[in-house]
C-alpha cells in the first residue's frame, strides 16, 4: 500500500543511540486562546501540526512518531496539582488514548509553584494516591531501575509548608526536613501499593553551582537534579560570545552555544549528584511578556547541532547516559524544536544525526500529515462574541486567561474564578465583535479579590481595563502594550464583594470600534479573583 493511501499516522520507527534522550514537554495549549497570541506575535513559528488540538490522540501519535524517530524516548511533562485541583492535564489524558503510546514513555514534572499552604500531609497523601492509581502502574510511565520517576519543581515550597505544618503542632523542623518528610510520605504509600520507592529528581533553579542546595536535595531523598531552561543564562555565562548591541535580555544564541559547555562542567562537580546534561532550545517570550520579553536571537539548526555535538562529547567523557531537551515545545516562551514552519525538521534531524546510530537502510523519512492527506488538526478560531455584558452563570463567555500569570480559571457559584500566579501582563482577555465606543460611558463589574496572607496588599492597588480598537490595537507592531486606552480605579482587595465603575469617557482614546478587551483586576500575585458580572453601560 502506498504512503498516499494510508488513513492514519504511519507506525513509528524508533531510532536509538548510546545516550538516552528525554525532553521537557509543556502542555500549554489546551484551547485556541493559547495559540492565538503566538499567531499574533510570532506567526512564522507555526508548528507543522498547525495550531493543533493538543489533547487529540491522533495529534499525539504524530508527536510520538516524530519524537521517537529522532531519538527521543520519553517526555517529562509539566503536571499541575493544587490541593486536588488539576489543570493542563489534557495532553496526558490524550496520550493514554493514543495508538502509539507504547513507543514513548512519559513522566511528570510536578509544577508545584502554588500558594503558601498548598502542601500538607493530607495533600501529599492525596497526590501520591492519585499517582499510584492513575500512572505508576501503567506500562507507559517512565522508570529508572524500575522506580517511577517524579521531578518536582520547587523543593522550597514543599519544605516551607511542611515546616509550617509541623510548627502549628509544636514541632520544629530544620530546612530540608520538611520536604524530606513529604517524600517519605509518598514512598511509604508506594511501598504499601507494592511498588518500589519513587525516583525523585529535584528541579535545580540556581544560576550557578551551589553546593548547599545540592547537599539539601541529596539529604532530602532526591536522586538527581535537572534544570528546566538554561538559555536565558547564556549572556551572563558567556558575554565574550555576545554580538555588538547585545544586552542581558536581548542577545545572540551564540552566547548559549558558548555557555552551555561551561554549565555542564560547572554542574558536574559533585559526581554523586550531578545535573542531567541539558540541551537548551532558546528563548523568546514575546507571546507572553510583550515589551518585557527576553529574546535570544540568531538561533539556527547549525548552532543547535553544535550544542548537540558538544553534549555528546561531554557525556562520553564524563560517563553520562541520559540527557534532557530543555524544553521541546514552550511555544509561548520561544523554546521549541518540535517541527515547525520556521525550521521544518532541521532541529529534530540535528538531534537524531548526533545522538542516534544510523541504520543501514537510512533514516526514516520525515512524513507530515499533509503528505498523506491527514489533518488539519487546528483548533477552531477564537470566537469573537457580540457581547457587551457577561454574567458567567455557566461558562467564561468568551474570556480567556493570559498564558502567563493566570491559572485555574473556571466558573464557581455563577462567577468567574481564577488564581493570579503572576502580574507581568493583564490577567484575562477577550476578542469581540466590534462595537462603537460612543454607545457606552462606563465599565461596571462586581468582583472579590482575596489576597494571599504571605503577599498582602501594600496599599494603592488599582484595577484596570485595557481596550483595543480597529485603529489602535492593545499592543503595537513592536509588541509594546499601550497604556493609553485604559481606565482604572482603586481596588479593595479584602476578600469581600464590591461593585466597581470605570469611567470610560474620561479617556480621549475611548472612541472608534472596540474589538478586544484585556482586564487586569489585581496587581498582586498569589491572589484569588472572583467576578460575578461585567458590563458596559
Amino acid at each position: 500500500m502506498s504512503i498516499a493511501s494510508k488513513k492514519y499516522v504511519p507506525e513509528p520507527q524508533p531510532q536509538f543511540g548510546p545516550i538516552e534522550i528525554s525532553a521537557f514537554y509543556y502542555p500549554g495549549t489546551e484551547q485556541m486562546a493559547e495559540w492565538d497570541q503566538v499567531e499574533q506575535t510570532l506567526p512564522h513559528i507555526k508548528p507543522l501540526l498547525g495550531w493543533y488540538d493538543e489533547g487529540n490522540p491522533e495529534v499525539i501519535d504524530w508527536q510520538i512518531k516524530w519524537a521517537v524517530e529522532h531519538g527521543i524516548s520519553s517526555f517529562c511533562v509539566d503536571w499541575y496539582w493544587n490541593r486536588g485541583v488539576q489543570r493542563l492535564d489534557h495532553w496526558v489524558k490524550g496520550y493514554y488514548r493514543a495508538r502509539y503510546r507504547k513507543y514513548l514513555k512519559w513522566y511528570m514534572m510536578w509544577a508545584n509553584h502554588n500558594e503558601v499552604g498548598a502542601h500538607s500531609t493530607e495533600d501529599q497523601v492525596a497526590v501520591t494516591k492519585f499517582w499510584i492509581d492513575n500512572y505508576f502502574k501503567t506500562p507507559e510511565y517512565y522508570c529508572i531501575d524500575n522506580r517511577p520517576v517524579v521531578v518536582i519543581w520547587a523543593i522550597e515550597n514543599l519544605d516551607r509548608d511542611f515546616i509550617r505544618e509541623a510548627a502549628a503542632k509544636g514541632e520544629t523542623l530544620q530546612p530540608g526536613e520538611g520536604v524530606k518528610r513529604a517524600l517519605e510520605i509518598s514512598n511509604k504509600l508506594v511501598r504499601a501499593a507494592g511498588l518500589p520507592d519513587i525516583y525523585f529528581i529535584d528541579m535545580y533553579r540556581a544560576r550557578d553551582f551551589d553546593q548547599k542546595k545540592i547537599d539539601i536535595a541529596k539529604s532530602c531523598g532526591y536522586e538527581a537534579q535537572m534544570i528546566y531552561n538554561f538559555s536565558t543564562l547564556g549572556y551572563s555565562l558567556a558575554p565574550e560570545a555576545a554580538k555588538p548591541g547585545d544586552t542581558p535580555t536581548h542577545f545572540s544564541y551564540d552566547c548559549v552555544v558558548k555557555a552551555i559547555s561551561k554549565w555542564w562542567e560547572m554542574t558536574s562537580r559533585d559526581p554523586e549528584f550531578p545535573l542531567w546534561p541539558l540541551v537548551p532550545t532558546g528563548w523568546n517570550d514575546v507571546p507572553r511578556s510583550f515589551q518585557h520579553a527576553r529574546i535570544i536571537k540568531d538561533r539556527t539548526p547549525e548552532k543547535f547541532r553544535r550544542i548537540c555535538e558538544s553534549c555528546r562529547s561531554f557525556c562520553e567523557a564524563k560517563g553520562f547516559k541520559r540527557i534532557i531537551i530543555a524544553p521541546l515545545n514552550e511555544w509561548q516562551e520561544g523554546s521549541y524544536i518540535e517541527p515547525n514552519q520556521e525550521f521544518g525538521f532541521a532541529m529534530y534531524d540535528a538531534l537524531r544525526d548526533v545522538f542516534c546510530d544510523k541504520p543501514a537502510q537510512g533514516w526514516p523519512p520525515n512524513i507530515t500529515p499533509e503528505d498523506i492527506g491527514l489533518g488539519p488538526y487546528d483548533y477552531p478560531k477564537m470566537p469573537h462574541l457580540a457581547q457587551t455584558a457577561w454574567d458567567f452563570s455557566n461558562d467564561m463567555q468568551g474570556w480567556y486567561r493570559h498564558p502567563y500569570g493566570t491559572a485555574y480559571m473556571k466558573t464557581v457559584d455563577s462567577a468567574m474564578r481564577f488564581f493570579r500566579s503572576g502580574v507581568k501582563v493583564p490577567a484575562i482577555r477577550t476578542r469581540i465583535t466590534p462595537f462603537a465606543a460612543a454607545n457606552f460611558k462606563s465599565f461596571q463589574f462586581r468582583m472579590r479579590v482575596t489576597p494571599c496572607a504571605d503577599n498582602p496588599p501594600k496599599g494603592g492597588e488599582e484595577t484596570k481595563l485595557y481596550w483595543g480598537t480597529t485603529e489602535l490595537p492593545i499592543f503595537s507592531k513592536d509588541f509594546v502594550i499601550t497604556e493609553d486606552p485604559t481606565a482604572k480605579t482603586a481596588l479593595i482587595p479584602d476578600g469581600q464583594w464590591h461593585d466597581y465603575v470605570l469611567d470610560l469617557t474620561a479617556n480621549p482614546h475611548w472612541r472608534g470600534m472596540v474589538d478586544e478587551l484585556w482586564f487586569d483586576p489585581v496587581p498582586l500575585s498569589l491572589a484569588y479573583v472572583d467576578i460575578k458580572w461585567m458590563r458596559f453601560v
